[in-house]
C-alpha cells in the first residue's frame, strides 16, 4: 500500500488541546424484570445464566477442597498441580459469553476456569443436534467421551424451574466438565491429553483458545488472531481475558497499540478498512500477584482510563460491573456492534472480585477480613439469584435445584476423572506425550526447508546444534533408571 500521510507543519504547530472526553462507568442501571418486560432477555435464558453462574463456582469449589482436603463430596484425589481459582467472577464469564457464537474466539490467563466453561456451555447449546454429537464423537476419536458414557448414571434431560434442557445437551455439559478436570488434572482424556493442564487448557471447537500462564499473555495472541480474521474476513470477534494487573506488563501496550494502528483506518484497502475485531476484557478483580494495581502499583483510578491514550476513539473504554451478568452481557452487546462496523479494538475493565485468595495456599492476609465480607454479601450469586426471584422466573427452591443440579454434575466428573482406570495419567517418553501434541511426521513437499536439501545453509549432519542435542538421550531415563541431568537429556525447555 503506498504510504500517503501528509505531515504538515501548519498543521501539527497549531496551538490548541486535546479534549478526550468522558468514559462510561457502571452506567447499566436495569433490572432483570426491566429486561424480560422489553423482550431482550427471557426466563429460559435468565435460568441458564444463573444455572451456569453456579457450574462455574462448583467446579471452583471442587478444586479449592481438593487442593486443601484431598476430598470433594466423597472423592478422594491429591492434586499436585496448580489451581487459580475465580470464585466471585462468575457474572463476568457468563455475561460475556451470552452474545458468543463458536466462532468469537477466547483467550485467557492463568485464572480462567470459569470462562472456559462459560464459554463452553454457551458453545454447548449453540451446537445441540449433529454438530455437538460430531464434535464430542471424533474428539481423540471419542475418548473423552467415552469416559463420561462409562459412567452408569444415566445421562437424562433435565428441567430447572424455566430452563428445560435435553439429554444431548446433558451430554455435553458432562463432556466439557469432564475434559477440562481431566486436563486439570493431567490425564491423557483431557482436552489436551493433559499436556495443557489448568492454566494452558483449551478447546478449539468450541471457540475456547489456548489460556496463558504468563500475564497479559493473551492480549497478543488474541490480537493476531483478530488480525487473521480481519485479513481473511473471518466470521466472529476474539477476546482477550487479561487481569487487571497485566496493565503493567508491555506486551499487553503492545497488543493495544498495534491493534489500534492509524493504517488500518486510513490506508489499507477499502476491502480491509477498519479496527481489529478485538476486545481487551480486563478483569479487574484488584489484585495482582504483587499489589493492588489501583492506588498501590499503578497511578491510575479506573483502568478503561488508559484507553484515552491509545487513539482518539479511547478504545471505546468503558468500566462494567462486573458482579452482574446482564451488564456486562449488554456491554458486549453494544461493543460487538462497534466491531462488526470495524469500529474496534474495544478496552472493557470489567469490576468482579475474587473471593479466594491468589490460590489456595494464599491466607489473603494483605487484604482485611471486612473486605472480603463485603464482596461476599452481594455474591454475584446471591444477587442475580435474587432478581430471579423478584422477577417471578424462579423460587427458592427452583434456586436450591440447580445447586444440587451442579453439585451432581461436579461430582460425577471429579469420580471419573479420579479413577486412573478410566482416566489413565498422561504418558511421558519418546513417541508419547508432548511429541504427539507438538509434532508429526507428514512432510509437505511444497513447504521450504523440510525435505530439499537445496533449502538449507549446511548438510544436516554438520548442524552444531543438531550434534550437540543427538549426544543427549530423549527419554531423560540412564539406562540403570536413574533421571539424566539437564546436559545427558533432551529436556522441555
Amino acid at each position: 500500500m503506498p504510504k500517503s500521510l501528509m505531515v504538515n507543519p501548519a498543521e501539527v504547530r497549531k496551538s490548541g488541546s486535546l479534549e478526550l472526553g468522558s468514559i462510561p462507568v457502571n452506567t447499566y442501571a436495569k433490572t432483570l424484570t426491566d429486561e424480560l418486560a422489553a423482550g431482550t432477555l427471557s426466563p429460559e435464558t435468565a435460568m441458564r445464566m444463573f444455572r451456569d453462574m453456579v457450574v462455574i463456582r462448583e467446579f471452583e469449589m471442587m478444586l479449592d477442597s481438593i487442593k486443601k482436603t484431598q476430598e470433594y463430596n466423597g472423592v478422594a484425589y491429591n492434586h499436585a498441580g496448580p489451581a487459580h481459582l475465580s470464585a466471585g467472577q462468575e457474572a463476568a464469564a457468563v455475561g460475556q459469553c451470552l452474545h458468543l457464537n463458536v466462532h468469537d474466539h477466547i483467550f485467557g490467563s492463568h485464572r480462567s476456569h470459569g470462562e472456559v466453561i462459560a464459554k463452553g456451555l454457551r458453545a454447548v447449546q449453540d451446537l445441540c443436534g449433529a454438530d455437538l454429537n460430531a464434535v464430542m464423537e471424533s474428539y481423540w476419536d471419542g475418548a473423552t467421551l467415552k469416559v463420561v458414557e462409562s459412567d452408569s448414571t444415566a445421562i437424562d434431560a433435565v428441567t430447572l424451574g424455566k430452563l428445560s434442557t435435553t439429554a444431548e445437551e446433558e451430554r455435553g455439559v458432562e463432556f466439557l466438565l469432564y475434559g477440562l478436570l481431566a486436563e486439570i488434572w493431567a490425564r491423557e482424556t483431557g482436552f489436551n491429553k493433559g499436556m495443557g493442564g489448568s492454566m494452558h487448557v483449551f478447546f478449539t471447537p468450541f471457540g475456547v483458545f489456548p489460556n496463558n500462564a504468563l500475564v497479559g499473555g493473551s492480549a497478543d495472541i488474541a490480537t493476531g488472531a483478530a488480525l487473521y480474521k480481519k485479513v481473511q474476513q473471518a466470521e466472529g470477534i476474539t477476546i482477550a481475558n487479561i487481569g487487571d494487573a497485566s496493565l503493567g506488563c508491555g506486551p499487553v501496550w503492545e497488543a493495544m497499540g498495534f491493534a489500534s494502528m492509524g493504517q488500518l483506518q486510513r490506508l489499507w484497502d477499502d476491502s480491509f478498512r477498519g479496527g481489529l475485531p478485538v476486545v481487551f476484557n480486563f478483569m479487574n478483580n484488584f489484585y495482582g500477584m504483587g499489589g493492588q494495581p489501583i492506588g498501590e502499583t499503578m497511578g491510575i483510578d479506573r483502568i478503561a482510563r488508559v484507553g484515552a491514550g491509545v487513539n482518539p476513539d479511547k478504545m471505546h473504554a468503558e468500566c462494567v460491573d462486573g458482579n452482574n451478568p446482564l451488564a456486562v452481557a449488554e456491554a458486549y452487546s453494544r461493543k460487538m456492534e462497534l466491531m462488526r462496523d470495524g469500529r474496534g479494538p474495544v478496552l472493557l475493565e470489567v469490576q468482579c472480585y475474587r473471593q479466594t485468595g491468589h490460590s489456595p495456599s494464599d491466607q489473603s492476609s494483605y487484604r482485611e477480613r471486612e473486605e472480603i465480607e463485603m464482596w461476599r454479601s452481594v455474591d454475584p450469586l446471591i444477587e442475580f439469584g435474587g432478581q430471579l426471584v423478584d422477577a417471578g422466573v424462579a423460587s427458592e427452591s427452583d434456586l436450591d435445584a440447580v445447586k444440587q443440579y451442579a453439585v451432581d454434575k461436579v461430582t460425577k466428573v471429579a469420580r471419573l476423572a479420579a479413577d486412573e482406570s478410566l482416566s489413565p495419567r498422561m504418558v511421558l517418553g519418546p513417541h508419547t506425550g508432548v511429541a504427539t501434541m507438538m509434532w508429526n511426521n507428514e512432510i509437505d513437499e511444497e513447504l521450504p526447508g523440510l525435505k530439499h536439501d537445496t533449502d538449507v545453509l549446511i548438510p544436516q549432519e554438520d548442524c552444531p546444534r543438531l550434534r550437540i542435542t543427538g549426544k543427549k538421550a530423549r527419554s531423560g531415563i540412564a539406562a540403570d533408571g536413574s533421571v539424566l541431568k539437564g546436559t545427558k537429556a533432551i529436556t522441555y525447555g
